[in-house]
């Protein structure tokens, strides 16, 4: 793409936004640890005790493996953000199925994607599933959803009969198939950052990978054929013969977009601009980053210069949560 063309790109996206930053988010009197125990499933003392014995973990059925980032050279021409200026950028990852089974079936649609970019001297990280849309706009809705989950069927209806933004999750998910790779997926951001523009003025944007190969699904055949744990094998075969390849792009927010509410899906019609490359090549598996990677955490709030965060309460929830995860496993 060329400097003019992203230049303009940018310009069209530079909103007033920012006031909408400012908004307060949703009341809510829920604490990082009770919303942990949402997610966990351990709602009083006997059964936290219980998951910190067994070092329970959402994302629990995952693996790490390695590649490389290769910034656009261009995207520097637009954005003010000098960890992009680097040709090469080591990649730590992470792809996971979602819950605390560690033997959840690979079967089921979700699949997650987290990345440690490792810089010179910053780090980029990023958390993301094949999802396009999230379950909840606020923390209470958010706290609300993971407890009713747990409850089954009958959680699961009273979520779709009293939450619209829940309801609209499951009919995504439902419409969602299930792939026979990791590398066959889009992958979604849900959350809004700013992102300094060469002007000056921050640009609101969304993070999206897409597959160089396209997104790739399985046909029901496919997958009756398929073991209930095939995905991890999958990829470490793949890599060793083809790198699984990603182009990242920033889908730009326009002045109307809610940047703090990652249940709305914005519409196609929005600009993108190529940040660069995602090559998972497994080039740096015996690396004690890449062997110690599940011990640590993914924190999306990890960030270079340049880029923040939006208002948006769930995003800036995630990093004292996972914080909190992590110190209840170790």
């Amino acid at each position: 793409m060329q400097t003019r063309t992203l230049s303009m790109l940018v310009k069209a996206s530079l909103f007033t936004a920012i006031p909408m930053l400012m908004l307060p988010a949703a009341a809510t009197e829920r604490t990082i640890s009770e919303l942990v125990d949402a997610v966990n499933g351990t709602p009083d003392n006997l059964s936290r005790d219980a998951g910190k014995k067994v070092k329970l973990r959402n994302h629990a059925n995952g693996f790490c493996t390695s590649g490389v980032f290769k910034p656009n050279p261009q995207i520097t021409d637009t954005f003010a953000i000098e960890f992009f200026t680097q040709a090469n950028i080591d990649i730590v990852a992470r792809f996971s199925l979602g819950g605390t089974n560690p033997q959840s079936s690979d079967k089921t649609a979700g699949r997650f994607m987290s990345l440690k970019l490792n810089g010179d001297t910053e780090s980029l990280q990023f958390v993301t599933s094949n999802a396009e849309v999230f379950f909840a706009s606020n923390l209470e809705d958010f706290f609300t959803f993971q407890t009713k989950v747990k409850q089954g069927n009958d959680g699961k209806q009273w979520l779709i009969d009293n939450k619209p933004d829940a309801k609209a999750f499951f009919d995504y998910i439902k419409k969602l198939p299930p792939t026979i790779s990791y590398a066959d997926n889009r992958y979604f951001g849900v959350n809004s950052f700013m992102f300094n523009s060469k002007n000056g003025a921050p640009v609101a944007g969304r993070w999206i990978f897409e597959p160089a190969n396209g997104v790739i699904t399985a046909s029901a055949d496919e997958l009756a054929q398929k073991p209930d744990n095939f995905l991890h094998k999958e990829l470490i075969e793949r890599i060793s013969t083809t790198p699984a390849t990603w182009d990242l792009f920033v889908q730009l927010a326009e002045k109307q977009d809610n940047v703090n509410d990652p249940t709305i899906v914005w519409p196609t019609s929005r600009p993108r601009l190529l940040i660069g490359q995602v090559i998972i090549n497994g080039q740096h598996d015996d690396a004690k980053a890449t062997l110690e990677c599940d011990k640590g955490i993914f924190n999306p709030l990890q960030l270079p210069k340049g880029i923040a965060p939006s208002a948006d309460p769930i995003l800036n929830a995630r990093s004292a949560a996972y914080i909190e995860s992590f110190i209840r496993r170790n």
